[in-house]
């Protein structure tokens, strides 16, 4: 079991996944550079934080080695931070929080998007990081930082320490931005996917004499 603490608005969905040092595509990271990216982000910048932050870690099916994982063993020593690693979906846990921070670009980012809460995205060079053109869209339509400029940490501190109430006034400050690029890069659809689905079966597969039968 590991320690509760009271509100906590932030929340950090962690997508570090330890892939057996096989970097496969779009990432050059060993499973110790993983371990290490997470910790510098939990020791340097959420630890050091006014807020309570939970850390979401990334639900693993087949676990890659015995002993524990050394960021787990961080979050225990640090005030500030709790845990949830049961194997819950975000997306039935959005509601709990005011501040969504992530990394990489997943299709997690996309839950977190459509949320309509802070979204706060760390590009990792290394690790999946965005194209050019995607990452001009989304620095105007979300909270953008780049782990490799040299005041990375001190910028991500700074910025997650402003009170909860100011980086949602800045985050709506960026409406307009960011119905561009959900359009361009998540969904031209804002709701109403249940019947544009449904259409979309009729249109292409359903012909207008099974629906006679049908009806």
């Amino acid at each position: 079991t590991y320690k509760t603490v009271g509100m906590v608005p932030i929340i950090y969905v962690s997508t570090n996944l330890y892939k057996g040092n096989l970097g496969w595509f779009g990432t050059w990271l060993t499973d110790y550079d993983r371990a290490r990216n997470e910790q510098r982000l939990i020791n340097s910048i959420f630890a050091k934080i006014p807020h309570n932050v939970c850390y979401k870690s990334y639900p693993v099916d087949n676990i890659r080695y015995p002993d524990k994982d050394p960021v787990l063993h961080d979050i225990e020593s640090i005030e500030n931070l709790s845990l949830f690693d049961k194997k819950i979906d975000m997306r039935y846990l959005l509601d709990e929080y005011r501040v969504l921070v992530t990394s990489m670009a997943t299709s997690t980012l996309s839950w977190l998007v459509m949320a309509d809460k802070p979204v706060i995205f760390i590009n990792s060079k290394n690790n999946m990081p965005l194209t050019v053109e995607a990452r001009n869209a989304l620095s105007k339509g979300l909270f953008l930082f780049d782990d490799d400029e040299d005041n990375f940490s001190e910028r991500l501190r700074n910025f997650l320490s402003k009170p909860i109430d100011e980086i949602e006034h800045l985050w709506y400050q960026k409406e307009s931005d960011r119905k561009i690029m959900i359009k361009r890069y998540f969904s031209a659809y804002e709701n109403n996917s249940g019947k544009i689905a449904a259409e979309f079966i009729y249109d292409k597969y359903i012909t207008p004499q099974q629906i006679k039968t049908t009806i």
